[in-house]
């Protein structure tokens, strides 16, 4: 009996493995920040193709710093053309090393990161209504694919809602100081994810290279 059911709880087990999530927040002035599978999973050029799989370009540092002026911050380094960054607008000891405004990795690093990305046809200042549709051609992904959004919302990539609980969802609740939507830090509560680990501790600044702030 037992392996008769074998082959079939392998293929359940598997095809949970293959799920990937993307987890998109609200667009400021065009500019929205999406991480894979919980924090930095992406390198350089998955961003890229990322930003393309959700009709948008991987934003450039001025585009992000216009949606930092609209009200846009996350503790999250992202890729963006040319540089890793931390948008902030209110200081936190764990991110960004307490600093405000565009907080730069000014190290050459090939690491994993999140996406800054910028879609050039939303024009509003703010918008949080969920995406709904990516386009997988972009993407070397062999599995299910689910769109998490920042209402909570989650769709599957042929826009029909998924059902599932998130699987990132509190994945780093346990984090030390986790600097997570639980923080005290007054930010709008519009880019705070339902998943705490949303806003997970950034990597400490003893273990980064070297840092410069900007903005």
């Amino acid at each position: 009996f037992s392996e008769a059911l074998s082959p079939t709880i392998c293929n359940f087990f598997f095809s949970f493995l293959l799920i990937t999530e993307f987890n998109v927040s609200c667009r400021y002035g065009g500019v929205f920040h999406v991480e894979k599978n919980g924090r930095y999973s992406l390198t350089r050029s998955e961003a890229v193709e990322l930003c393309r799989a959700l009709n948008s370009t991987l934003s450039t540092l001025e585009q992000l710093k216009k949606a930092h002026e609209l009200g846009f911050e996350t503790c999250r380094y992202g890729f963006v053309v040319g540089h890793i960054v931390i948008p902030r607008i209110n200081p936190y000891h764990l991110c960004a090393a307490n600093h405000t405004g565009i907080y730069k990795l000014s190290a050459n690093t090939t690491g994993r990161y999140d996406a800054y990305c910028y879609n050039a046809t939303e024009t509003r200042d703010k918008a949080c209504e969920p995406i709904e549709r990516l386009d997988t051609s972009f993407l070397n992904n062999q599995g299910e694919i689910v769109i998490d959004n920042a209402d909570g919302s989650r769709y599957n990539v042929d826009g029909t809602r998924h059902s599932g609980e998130s699987s990132t969802s509190g994945a780093d609740d346990e984090n030390a100081g986790s600097g997570s939507t639980h923080d005290t830090t007054p930010m709008d509560t519009s880019i705070r994810r339902s998943s705490p680990s949303y806003y997970g501790s950034a990597t400490p600044v003893s273990q980064l290279p070297d840092h410069s702030s900007g903005g």
